[in-house]
Protein backbone atom coordinates (compact mmCIF):
# COMPACT_ATOMS: atom_id res chain seq x y z
CA UNK A 1 0.00 0.00 0.00
CA UNK A 2 1.50 3.41 -0.93
CA UNK A 3 2.05 5.87 2.08
CA UNK A 4 0.92 9.58 2.39
CA UNK A 5 3.93 10.69 3.41
CA UNK A 6 5.57 9.24 0.60
CA UNK A 7 6.60 12.33 -1.66
CA UNK A 8 8.71 10.28 -4.48
CA UNK A 9 5.21 9.83 -5.35
CA UNK A 10 3.25 13.32 -6.10
CA UNK A 11 0.23 12.31 -6.47
CA UNK A 12 -1.49 9.28 -5.12
CA UNK A 13 -4.26 7.04 -6.79
CA UNK A 14 -6.15 4.53 -5.22
CA UNK A 15 -9.42 2.83 -5.97
CA UNK A 16 -12.19 1.87 -3.74
CA UNK A 17 -14.66 0.10 -5.78
CA UNK A 18 -15.65 2.20 -8.68
CA UNK A 19 -14.35 5.46 -7.07
CA UNK A 20 -10.95 6.20 -7.89
CA UNK A 21 -9.06 8.94 -5.34
CA UNK A 22 -6.47 11.23 -6.87
CA UNK A 23 -4.42 12.93 -3.65
CA UNK A 24 -1.81 15.29 -4.40
CA UNK A 25 1.10 14.36 -2.31
CA UNK A 26 3.71 16.71 -1.22
CA UNK A 27 2.33 17.24 2.11
CA UNK A 28 6.22 18.89 3.55
CA UNK A 29 5.52 21.71 1.23
CA UNK A 30 1.60 21.51 1.82
CA UNK A 31 1.14 19.95 -1.82
CA UNK A 32 2.66 22.90 -3.75
CA UNK A 33 2.56 21.90 -6.73
CA UNK A 34 5.91 22.26 -9.40
CA UNK A 35 5.68 21.47 -13.31
CA UNK A 36 6.08 17.58 -12.56
CA UNK A 37 3.25 17.04 -10.04
CA UNK A 38 1.03 18.76 -12.50
CA UNK A 39 2.40 17.04 -15.65
CA UNK A 40 1.93 14.12 -13.40
CA UNK A 41 -2.20 15.03 -11.66
CA UNK A 42 -2.94 15.64 -16.02
CA UNK A 43 -1.40 11.87 -16.55
CA UNK A 44 -3.43 10.31 -13.28
CA UNK A 45 -6.66 12.23 -14.96
CA UNK A 46 -6.17 11.19 -18.47
CA UNK A 47 -6.03 7.74 -16.68
CA UNK A 48 -9.37 7.89 -15.01
CA UNK A 49 -10.62 9.40 -18.07
CA UNK A 50 -9.79 6.21 -19.93
CA UNK A 51 -11.26 3.63 -16.94
CA UNK A 52 -14.61 2.42 -18.24
CA UNK A 53 -14.78 1.25 -14.98
CA UNK A 54 -14.74 4.05 -12.92
CA UNK A 55 -18.01 5.67 -11.46
CA UNK A 56 -16.90 8.81 -9.32
CA UNK A 57 -13.62 10.62 -8.32
CA UNK A 58 -12.32 12.37 -5.27
CA UNK A 59 -9.42 14.80 -5.45
CA UNK A 60 -7.66 15.41 -1.94
CA UNK A 61 -4.53 16.42 -0.53
CA UNK A 62 -2.41 14.86 1.88
CA UNK A 63 -1.33 16.51 5.50
CA UNK A 64 -2.62 19.76 5.87
CA UNK A 65 -3.45 21.29 2.88
CA UNK A 66 -5.72 20.49 -0.40
CA UNK A 67 -2.53 22.53 -1.89
CA UNK A 68 -0.68 25.67 -1.38
CA UNK A 69 -0.78 26.59 -4.98
CA UNK A 70 2.18 26.96 -7.15
CA UNK A 71 5.45 26.03 -6.35
CA UNK A 72 6.80 29.58 -5.08
CA UNK A 73 9.76 29.26 -7.49
CA UNK A 74 7.74 28.47 -10.77
CA UNK A 75 5.46 31.61 -9.55
CA UNK A 76 8.17 33.85 -9.02
CA UNK A 77 10.07 32.57 -12.15
CA UNK A 78 6.48 33.84 -14.24
CA UNK A 79 6.34 36.84 -12.82
CA UNK A 80 9.56 37.98 -13.98
CA UNK A 81 8.84 36.11 -17.73
CA UNK A 82 12.17 34.00 -17.31
CA UNK A 83 10.07 30.51 -16.78
CA UNK A 84 11.82 28.30 -18.80
CA UNK A 85 9.58 25.49 -18.93
CA UNK A 86 6.24 28.19 -20.05
CA UNK A 87 4.79 26.09 -23.03
CA UNK A 88 5.30 23.09 -21.00
CA UNK A 89 3.33 24.65 -18.39
CA UNK A 90 0.83 26.31 -20.79
CA UNK A 91 0.34 22.93 -22.65
CA UNK A 92 -0.61 21.01 -19.39
CA UNK A 93 -2.73 23.59 -17.55
CA UNK A 94 -4.64 23.34 -21.09
CA UNK A 95 -4.69 19.87 -21.12
CA UNK A 96 -6.20 19.72 -17.30
CA UNK A 97 -8.94 21.91 -17.95
CA UNK A 98 -9.56 20.26 -20.92
CA UNK A 99 -9.61 16.87 -19.50
CA UNK A 100 -11.58 17.64 -15.91
CA UNK A 101 -14.32 19.66 -17.69
CA UNK A 102 -14.72 16.50 -20.41
CA UNK A 103 -14.38 14.00 -17.77
CA UNK A 104 -17.82 12.11 -17.62
CA UNK A 105 -17.80 11.13 -14.19
CA UNK A 106 -18.54 12.94 -11.03
CA UNK A 107 -15.69 14.73 -9.73
CA UNK A 108 -15.73 15.85 -5.86
CA UNK A 109 -13.38 17.88 -4.29
CA UNK A 110 -12.45 16.82 -0.63
CA UNK A 111 -10.78 20.32 0.62
CA UNK A 112 -9.01 19.38 3.96
CA UNK A 113 -7.28 23.15 4.16
CA UNK A 114 -6.35 25.67 2.15
CA UNK A 115 -6.77 25.51 -1.65
CA UNK A 116 -4.72 28.08 -3.65
CA UNK A 117 -4.15 29.20 -7.22
CA UNK A 118 -3.72 25.98 -9.04
CA UNK A 119 -5.65 24.25 -6.62
CA UNK A 120 -8.57 26.28 -6.25
CA UNK A 121 -8.95 25.93 -9.94
CA UNK A 122 -8.64 22.71 -9.86
CA UNK A 123 -11.34 22.50 -6.75
CA UNK A 124 -13.51 24.68 -9.48
CA UNK A 125 -14.02 22.29 -11.68
CA UNK A 126 -15.17 19.16 -9.50
CA UNK A 127 -18.50 18.63 -9.54
CA UNK A 128 -19.31 18.95 -6.04
CA UNK A 129 -16.75 20.78 -2.97
CA UNK A 130 -16.44 19.26 0.20
CA UNK A 131 -14.89 21.62 2.77
CA UNK A 132 -13.60 21.17 5.85
CA UNK A 133 -14.06 23.82 8.72
CA UNK A 134 -10.58 25.73 8.36
CA UNK A 135 -10.39 25.29 4.98
CA UNK A 136 -10.24 27.93 2.45
CA UNK A 137 -9.96 28.75 -1.15
CA UNK A 138 -7.82 31.96 -2.75
CA UNK A 139 -6.34 32.44 -6.42
CA UNK A 140 -3.65 35.04 -5.35
CA UNK A 141 -2.09 35.02 -8.68
CA UNK A 142 -2.82 38.82 -9.35
CA UNK A 143 -0.40 39.54 -6.20
CA UNK A 144 2.64 37.93 -8.21
CA UNK A 145 2.04 40.53 -11.10
CA UNK A 146 0.11 37.19 -12.97
CA UNK A 147 -3.41 36.90 -13.90
CA UNK A 148 -6.14 34.40 -12.15
CA UNK A 149 -6.22 30.78 -13.15
CA UNK A 150 -8.13 30.39 -16.32
CA UNK A 151 -10.14 27.76 -14.22
CA UNK A 152 -11.43 30.55 -11.40
CA UNK A 153 -12.24 32.90 -14.06
CA UNK A 154 -14.07 30.87 -16.53
CA UNK A 155 -15.70 29.31 -13.48
CA UNK A 156 -16.15 30.96 -10.42
CA UNK A 157 -18.32 33.74 -11.94
CA UNK A 158 -20.89 30.91 -12.88
CA UNK A 159 -20.88 29.55 -10.01
CA UNK A 160 -21.39 32.95 -7.62
CA UNK A 161 -21.93 36.13 -10.06
CA UNK A 162 -19.18 38.34 -11.69
CA UNK A 163 -19.56 41.28 -9.33
CA UNK A 164 -18.45 38.29 -6.08
CA UNK A 165 -15.87 36.99 -8.68
CA UNK A 166 -14.42 39.77 -9.81
CA UNK A 167 -13.62 40.76 -6.23
CA UNK A 168 -12.10 37.79 -4.73
CA UNK A 169 -9.67 37.39 -8.25
CA UNK A 170 -8.48 40.76 -8.42
CA UNK A 171 -7.90 41.64 -4.70
CA UNK A 172 -6.16 37.77 -4.52
CA UNK A 173 -7.77 37.45 -1.13
CA UNK A 174 -9.14 34.41 0.95
CA UNK A 175 -12.76 32.83 0.91
CA UNK A 176 -13.10 30.74 4.03
CA UNK A 177 -15.28 27.82 3.89
CA UNK A 178 -18.50 29.21 5.82
CA UNK A 179 -18.38 32.12 2.76
CA UNK A 180 -17.78 29.82 0.04
CA UNK A 181 -20.53 27.93 0.51
CA UNK A 182 -22.62 30.98 1.43
CA UNK A 183 -21.72 32.37 -1.76
CA UNK A 184 -22.23 29.00 -4.22
CA UNK A 185 -18.14 28.05 -4.55
CA UNK A 186 -18.83 24.96 -2.16
CA UNK A 187 -21.72 22.52 -1.42
CA UNK A 188 -20.68 21.84 2.15
CA UNK A 189 -19.19 22.20 5.49
CA UNK A 190 -17.90 19.46 7.88
CA UNK A 191 -15.54 19.22 10.75
CA UNK A 192 -12.19 19.20 10.07
CA UNK A 193 -10.93 15.63 9.48
CA UNK A 194 -14.79 14.78 8.06
CA UNK A 195 -14.32 15.45 4.78
CA UNK A 196 -13.23 12.78 3.26
CA UNK A 197 -15.88 10.80 4.59
CA UNK A 198 -18.71 13.18 3.67
CA UNK A 199 -16.87 12.97 0.26
CA UNK A 200 -16.83 8.94 0.16
CA UNK A 201 -20.56 9.02 0.58
CA UNK A 202 -20.87 11.36 -1.75
CA UNK A 203 -19.31 9.41 -4.67
CA UNK A 204 -20.73 6.06 -3.19
CA UNK A 205 -23.91 7.56 -4.23
CA UNK A 206 -22.78 8.75 -7.68
CA UNK A 207 -21.57 5.64 -8.12
CA UNK A 208 -25.00 3.40 -7.62
CA UNK A 209 -26.59 5.97 -10.00
CA UNK A 210 -26.98 4.80 -13.64
CA UNK A 211 -23.65 6.06 -15.37
CA UNK A 212 -25.44 7.24 -18.48
CA UNK A 213 -27.88 9.31 -16.84
CA UNK A 214 -24.75 10.81 -14.55
CA UNK A 215 -22.59 11.17 -17.64
CA UNK A 216 -25.08 13.02 -19.57
CA UNK A 217 -26.45 15.40 -17.24
CA UNK A 218 -22.91 16.44 -16.78
CA UNK A 219 -22.01 17.02 -20.14
CA UNK A 220 -25.09 19.14 -20.73
CA UNK A 221 -23.30 21.31 -17.43
CA UNK A 222 -19.84 21.24 -19.20
CA UNK A 223 -20.48 22.42 -22.47
CA UNK A 224 -21.14 25.95 -22.18
CA UNK A 225 -17.87 25.51 -20.30
CA UNK A 226 -15.95 23.74 -23.19
CA UNK A 227 -16.75 26.16 -25.70
CA UNK A 228 -15.93 29.08 -23.21
CA UNK A 229 -12.38 27.23 -22.91
CA UNK A 230 -12.13 26.92 -26.87
CA UNK A 231 -12.57 30.44 -27.20
CA UNK A 232 -10.09 31.58 -24.50
CA UNK A 233 -6.99 29.38 -25.62
CA UNK A 234 -8.02 30.33 -29.04
CA UNK A 235 -5.00 31.56 -30.89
Amino acid sequence: MIKADDEEISVLAESVGGIRILTLNRPRKLNAADLEMQETFLASMQNIAADTNARALILTGAGRAFSAGGDRELLRQMASGRLEQRDALAKVHAGTLRCMLGLSIPCIAAVNGPAVGYAAGLVAMCDVVVMCENGFLSDPHVKFGIAATTATQLIWPRQTSEARAREILMTGREVRAREAVDIGLANCMCAAGEEMATAMALAEKFAALPAKGVADTKRAFNKPLLQALDALLAP
